[in-house]
């Protein structure tokens, strides 16, 4: 491993350049002990690579090593595989394998290969399906992003898109157009199904979608220009975006060679009249549904879909604890404040904008968050204060979780008093010592745990600033500690809500 390799005695590797190439001659070297050919070895300025074979691998040696892998061709003919690229690289490791740079002891290393060949011969058992057919396609690409959605509702159908140079959005169905509406473009939806291997240039591809001839004769007359290919891999389902740009459509980029860098491939274009005209480009592309894009949200995501949060207070601290409950998948959101969002909010608050200034906060936050493209949270507004100790009980008694915001004592001191006499649990959190430390409190604790204790106030560091009345000093608190004290609090409450609770009693933490 890297950090078992050292330097023979009285080499000089404090130098940075020195050490690294010791790391690469020393690889280099224990290959060549192990049977390898060094065959090439080349320097262009600061790029240097080495290829070394065997009777069945070519090991690739770039600038990047140590810290990017060798990439590995085999010299043995076999079928494509999901872990090979289109230049015939073994995929080795992924992104998880990288630190500790595991490749750096040579019989590790090719340890490696030897488990690559023999689960390639057994077919890659419990090889989850992970999609990614585009990284096998040898087409240049189309530096657009194709954004669908619901694909399935218009399988075998055309559909109308339109967008600039940066994005094309699918809009809907369309008619089989004669040619291409001015500002929009024409697509067609298809799918191959299952994909047992990845099909490796357009000619692979437009063989295994259903009616391939129609296909061509429409790309031909240029009447399709997106083609969104569907596919299945066991029970995942994935998405791929065909082009066929035009003198007028955007102008094309090469993939970057290197490990999952594809090469473009004369010849592809779709077979007589224009297509040499047309030829097929790889589009990014990606779904706008919002269980796609709520994908990210975290393995509680599903526990909170029913879920009702209240969050008492929508300044700074309460408007990134209510983002990071919708980004967690909560199915409804309250949020009350009866405060107005002013330009000096700006900076610490989630609205960050000044067309919402002189407006409600939890208005401003409900407005922000429900145009959300992920969400599907439904997100209620309340622009009062909370006053009555009966209002307070009832909000306890109408959710799931309700959470104080204010940092205000009174209705903190309410909140608590509340939840004593209804035995309803709530959470109150808030940055103390200008923003050094937080706090999150589970009120009443779990399981009849003590609560936290006081915490200790520390003098100001810095004298007072006063934007309104002698009241309201301005909080030195910076932006950061509000974006952490957040997500400890958002971590506290999914944990309440999903039945796996981070403490029970709470937290304090100091931040600096």
């Amino acid at each position: 491993m890297a950090d078992e390799l050292e330097a023979p005695e009285g080499a000089d590797v404090d130098d940075w350049g020195d050490h690294v190439a010791f790391l690469r001659e020393t690889f280099i070297n224990d290959l060549v002990r192990r049977g390898f050919r060094l065959t090439s070895e080349k320097s262009e300025g600061a790029r240097s690579d080495a290829i070394l074979t065997d009777s069945r691998v070519t090991v690739l040696v770039e600038d990047g090593f140590p810290y990017t892998p060798p990439r590995v061709r085999t010299e043995v003919p076999g079928p494509m595989s999901w872990h090979r690229d289109s230049l015939g690289h073994l995929c080795l490791y992924t992104a998880r394998d990288h630190d500790g740079q595991p490749w750096l002891d040579a019989d590790v290393f090719l340890a490696r290969i030897e488990e690559w060949f023999a689960k390639n011969d057994a077919g890659w058992p419990d090889d989850p399906p992970a999609l990614d057919l585009e990284a096998y396609l040898n087409l240049p690409v189309d530096s657009r992003f194709i954004l669908y959605s619901d694909l399935d509702t218009y399988t075998d159908d055309y559909v109308k898109l339109r967008g600039d140079q940066g994005q094309v959005r699918l809009e809907g169905a369309g008619k089989v157009p004669k040619r291409s509406t001015k500002g929009y473009l024409s697509g067609y939806v298809t799918d191959i199904g299952e994909v047992a291997t990845p099909p490796m240039d357009w000619e692979a591809l437009i063989e295994n979608v259903p009616e391939p001839d129609k296909i061509r004769g429409a790309i031909e007359r240029a009447r399709v220009d997106v083609l969104l290919v569907q596919y299945r891999r066991g029970d995942q389902r994935g998405a791929l975006a065909v082009t066929f740009p035009t003198d007028r459509g955007a102008q094309p980029s090469r993939r970057a060679n290197g490990q999952g860098g594809r090469r473009p491939r004369s010849g592809n274009g779709p077979r007589g009249g224009s297509g040499s005209q047309r030829r097929p480009h790889l589009a990014f592309s990606g779904s706008a549904d919002a269980a796609a894009m709520r994908l990210r949200s975290g393995s509680a995501a599903a526990a909170l879909n029913d879920k009702h949060v209240y969050v008492v207070g929508a300044g700074a601290l309460g408007s990134h604890i209510c983002d990071g409950l919708v980004r967690a998948g909560l199915g409804h959101l309250t949020v009350r404040d009866y405060q107005t969002l002013t330009p000096g909010n700006m900076t610490r608050h989630l609205v960050a904008n000044l067309l919402y200034v002189g407006h409600n906060k939890a208005r401003v936050v409900e407005a922000v968050l429900k145009n959300r493209p992920y969400s599907q949270t439904r997100i209620e507004s309340v622009p009062d204060a909370l006053t009555s100790p009966t209002e307070a009980a009832e909000l306890l008694r109408g959710c799931d979780l309700l959470v104080d915001a204010t940092a205000d004592g009174s209705v903190t001191c309410m909140l608590e008093a509340a939840a004593g006499f209804t035995g309803i649990r709530f959470v109150t959190t808030c940055l103390q010592n200008e923003g050094r430390s937080m706090r999150v409190d589970v009120v009443p604790p779990l399981d009849g745990a003590a609560p936290l204790a006081p915490t200790v106030i520390r003098p100001s560091s810095t004298p007072e600033v006063f934007e309104a009345g002698c009241g309201l000093p301005v909080s030195p608190t910076p932006p950061y500690a509000v974006a952490e004290a957040a997500a400890i609090a958002v971590r506290h409450s999914v944990g309440l809500l999903a039945g796996t609770p981070e403490a029970a009693a709470g937290e304090h933490r100091n931040l600096d």
